[in-house]
């Protein structure tokens, strides 16, 4: 679409001017008919003089002409400017400035442009080259203007600068006491101190307009002053040796009138010099039949600069009472609307009518003769009298003189759209078919509007390669209006869309939940569909609400471009988020007793797919489980899923969301132990709080976290991890569960801001290991739950119980041992548990039960851990009493028994070698790095939940220092060494706290 719009761009460019030159003979408003004004005359006030003031037309305007315009839009890439006679001209982002800039402006997305200028600021400006397509003949034409100041003030120097001339600066950098200013030149440059009380900001890299107060040629700087009343009324003075070089567009001086012209006036100034000024830009704006009465010979007149011609000396001048004041005139009608009483103030048999048009405030008009009707008039004055009244529409304005053009034609009245202002998206219209290309057709309304209708718009059928033969130059065909952009027009021939009878949906304010429109797929993902509607809206059909059944994909039923009827279900304005659906009714059954967001509900697996678990819930209700919610540790949801069947019961479901009558379900621990905590609406996220989410998506500026519902916050790249790292999906995955730091809330735009940094989010207690080692226990449970297989084993083989096996092999990882009574049970020595004991396959050994995990049972020989427990199996009694002893939060000295890929196992010396396990990560950071831990190493630990309490009966250690050990409060020995009394005086140090 975007590479359509590109090309189509280069069509409206040759398609308008086409158009342009059926409809006038000259593109330019004014006076048509005579040679004399295809030239510019500069001469002197002797001999043969002018018939018309001199006037900028595409047929004379050249390079190294300086010109004085209004900027009328600023964009990213180029800046367009209202030229004199009414032409555009184009400033390339290079031609901007000579000072390097940043584009740091946040009102044109960093735009280099916008730091330069605004729009409506007066400039003078310099031609660069006329572009000429010789195909299209002279009409089709682009000027291209420059702003830089080293071209405009090329060769001045500082002879040439005089007390109260007004010049043109750029600000090369704003100082505590005023701002340095750069002319271009390298002669001299300017200083302007700050006023008491500044109207407007000045910054690094505008252009403004300056006074010259003052001259110190010995260091060459120019002082001077930003005074508006002082910079209006300054007026420059005759100067030896001033050449035409040294006039500048924008310039203001004292001017006598020589003669009156046909269609203007001729000036003198500065002695030697000589200008016009057009009918356009006199003292009155409203010209009468008599106004030639008003410029006697040598009257004095103040006069400023439109524009000079070095090749011919021409020079046009202006008497316009707001542009003499330095301000763009008012502009006080709308293209496009029909004023019924204007008044005729001057009929001109060549040039055409001379208006008064009643806006709020009375606008000066013109109608040039080629629109004063649609046939052709040949006695205009006849028609037309002075004082009469006649309706007129506008078709645009010279934003220079302040002076709206117009039409009278009859066809201006007719049809509903006239010009790009007219136009609405959604409605119906009727054109015709002016040239198809590959990429689309441009199409033309019955005023001359053109517009594009894409190629997939061209038909309702998918992937479209061509344009269908009913597209041929001269048809005319039905089309509905999809939006209107930068005068830009896109139309659609889908038939679906053109005869649809339901509401247009073309701003998010408009959109209204129950809704029912018509719309276009533009994009479909394993998470839903992204439909377009008018105008840009788009919006967002979750899978659950695309009427699909659990397992069957998106694509294999809808493809891109599909026309779709939709129901609006949720809608945000002011973040532009919209959620629709393909189900219409919304008035679905729902059951008392339907789970809703937030609770637990139990499942029984009916089916698995290669991405889901469907469940049975509740017995009626449909459910579905993404492989990645089956499990908190990334790599236990895959084991998981490998050995569930139908029939399986979960006891322990969230309900994360609800799509239709599908319940969205986890089976994740984090999630279960605190759905009373995860918010559903923004109103229940609070700054500072931490909450148990998974991420939904990852995207290269950061990551997306779901809570319940959709609910969903962001964390930006800087803020997902402490470190610095090239791509978030290395230590990120999708559906991963992870614990969410709330930085910021705004409810007014829906959005909030995250952080995922395991300095901020570290688990305060031990629920990620918890939650590993129960669903361990599960997954055995249900790989060992065969008909041949008891499950008694997990009892016999506890941790921390004395078993005896046979010696079955000697690998390099360990020593592998046989059990009889379980033979599906596999035993692991690892050569450092040994505790120098050798081992010959066949004998038989007893070890310390170290871990169980997988069906491996790891143990240790280690003298030290196997004379921890009584003949009988058992610990000794002196010592399981010390177990018993440990509180939480205790700090204590353990030894690295193994290390695990998620955990280490560990020894506790001084409660009788009491075995522990201490995580290696924690929600947050599953992917990122770990730390090493070696067999044998002594480290400080906290206990962080003992065997009779915790569900896994497990001893959880907590490394000292680690993350999760962030939160935990001074060990037991502390506390008994502590001699502090409530209410004493103590000091203290400020630490940072997360």
């Amino acid at each position: 679409m975007a590479e359509a719009r590109t090309e189509a761009e280069v069509e409206f460019e040759k398609e308008e001017r086409r158009g342009k030159k059926k409809r006038k003979a000259n593109t330019s408003s004014g006076i048509d008919g005579d040679d004399d004004l295809g030239t510019l005359f500069g001469g002197a006030t002797t001999g043969k003089l002018p018939r018309f003031a001199n006037r900028i037309t595409l047929k004379n305007i050249s390079p190294s002409m300086k010109l004085w315009g209004v900027v009328i839009e600023v964009n990213q890439k180029d800046i367009i400017v209202s030229l004199p006679g009414g032409m555009r001209g184009f400033v390339r982002t290079e031609e901007v400035s000579d000072i390097a800039l940043h584009g740091n402006s946040k009102d044109s997305e960093g735009s280099v442009c916008a730091e330069v200028v605004h729009v409506g600021q007066l400039v003078p400006c310099m031609v660069l080259q006329v572009d000429d397509d010789k195909k299209e003949g002279k009409a089709h034409k682009r000027v291209w203007l420059s702003l830089r100041l080293s071209r405009m003030y090329k060769g001045l120097s500082l002879d040439a600068i005089q007390d109260g001339m007004v010049l043109t600066a750029q600000v090369k950098s704003v100082e505590d006491h005023g701002y340095i200013l750069y002319f271009g030149v390298s002669a001299f440059s300017g200083f302007m101190p700050k006023a008491g009380k500044e109207t407007v900001k000045i910054e690094s890299g505008q252009l403004i307009q300056c006074v010259v107060k003052g001259i110190d040629k010995t260091r060459s700087i120019i002082h001077l002053s930003s005074d508006e009343d002082l910079i209006s009324k300054s007026i420059i003075k005759d100067l030896k040796g001033l050449s035409i070089d040294h006039l500048i567009p924008g310039m203001m001086m004292s001017a006598r009138v020589h003669s009156v012209l046909e269609n203007g006036v001729m000036l003198s100034f500065l002695t030697y010099f000589t200008g016009t000024a057009d009918i356009f830009n006199l003292l009155s704006s409203f010209p009468s039949g008599n106004w030639k009465d008003d410029y006697s010979k040598n009257k004095k007149v103040n006069a400023r600069i439109l524009f000079v011609d070095p090749s011919t000396r021409a020079v046009g001048l202006t008497l316009n009472q707001h542009l003499l004041r330095l301000n763009v005139p008012p502009i006080n009608v709308k293209v496009g609307e029909i004023y019924d009483k204007s008044r005729v103030l001057r009929v001109d048999k060549k040039a055409g009518l001379f208006l008064e048009i009643p806006s709020p405030t009375p606008s000066p008009g013109f109608v040039s003769i080629h629109d004063v009707s649609d046939k052709d008039v040949k006695n205009v004055e006849k028609k037309f009298r002075e004082g009469s009244l006649t309706r007129v529409r506008v078709l645009g304005v010279r934003h220079l003189e302040g002076v709206a053009l117009g039409t009278l034609k009859d066809s201006a009245f007719e049809g509903s759209v006239f010009t790009h202002a007219d136009v609405k998206p959604g409605m119906v219209v009727r054109a015709k078919v002016v040239t198809v290309e590959p990429f689309g057709a441009i199409v033309q309304f019955s005023s001359g509007v053109k517009a594009l209708c894409p190629l997939p718009h061209m038909s309702e059928l998918d992937n479209i390669v061509k344009p269908p033969k009913k597209f041929k130059a001269g048809a005319e065909l039905l089309f509905r209006v999809l939006g209107c952009k930068s005068k830009r027009i896109t139309v659609t021939y889908k038939k679906s869309l053109v005869k649809s009878k339901l509401e247009v949906l073309a701003s998010y304010a408009d959109a209204k939940i129950g809704l029912v429109t018509h719309g276009w797929i533009t994009k479909i993902e394993k998470h839903g569909c992204f439909v377009r509607f008018y105008n840009g809206v788009q919006g967002f059909v979750s899978r659950s609400e695309l009427g699909l059944e659990p397992g069957i994909e998106a694509e294999s039923v809808y493809h891109v471009g599909q026309v779709v009827k939709c129901r609006i279900v949720s809608v945000v304005p002011t973040s532009r988020k919209l959620y629709v659906s393909f189900t219409m009714s919304s008035n679905r059954v729902i059951q008392a007793d339907t789970a809703k967001v937030g609770t637990i509900v139990s499942g029984v697996v009916e089916r698995l797919t290669p991405a889901t678990v469907v469940v049975s819930v509740n017995g009626f209700s449909k459910g579905s489980i993404l492989n990645e919610q089956l499990a908190d540790h990334h790599g236990q949801a895959a084991q998981l899923k490998n050995l569930l069947k139908p029939g399986h019961e979960f006891n322990q479901l969230l309900v994360l969301d609800t799509e239709g009558q599908n319940l969205v379900l986890s089976a994740k621990h984090s999630l279960i132990n605190t759905a009373n905590d995860i918010p559903s609406e923004i109103s229940q996220m609070q700054g500072g709080a931490v909450v148990h989410g998974y991420i939904c998506n990852i995207i290269e500026a950061g990551c997306f976290v779901r809570f319940l519902g959709h609910l969903t916050g962001f964390s930006p790249k800087d803020k997902a991890v402490d470190r610095p790292i090239e791509k978030l999906s290395d230590v990120f995955c999708v559906g991963q569960s992870v614990r969410s730091h709330v930085l910021n809330v705004n409810a007014e735009s829906a959005r909030v801001k995250l952080s995922l940094q395991q300095s901020m989010c570290s688990s305060p207690d031990c629920s990620f290991i918890q939650g590993y080692f129960l669903l361990d226990q599960k997954i055995a449970a249900l790989k060992y739950s065969g008909p041949s297989t008891s499950h008694d084993w997990v009892k016999y083989f506890g941790i921390g119980s004395l078993v005896k096996g046979e010696v079955g092999a000697v690998e390099e990882y360990g020593v592998i041992l046989n059990f009889k009574d379980h033979p599906d049970v596999v035993g692991l020595i690892e050569h450092h548990q040994l505790g120098g004991s050798t081992v010959k396959v066949g004998s038989s050994v007893k070890g310390l039960v170290v871990d169980l995990s997988d069906g491996v049972v790891n143990l240790s020989l280690k003298p030290e851990l196997v004379g921890s427990v009584s003949k009988d199996g058992k610990k000794k009694k002196r010592h399981r009493a010390a177990v018993l002893d440990l509180e939480l939060r205790e700090e204590v000295n353990a030894v690295v028994e193994i290390v695990k890929d998620s955990y280490v196992v560990l020894s506790v010396p001084e409660y009788n070698h009491a075995i522990g396990f201490a995580p290696l990560m924690d929600y947050n950071s599953q992917l990122l790095p770990q730390h090493h831990y070696d067999n044998g190493q002594c480290i400080t630990v906290v206990v962080g939940s003992i065997p009779s309490s915790d569900p896994s009966g497990r001893l959880i250690l907590l490394p000292k220092g680690s993350a999760q050990d962030s939160n935990i409060s001074s060990s037991k020995r502390a506390k008994k060494k502590s001699d502090y009394k409530v209410g004493s005086l103590v000091e203290a140090e400020v630490q940072l706290f997360s």
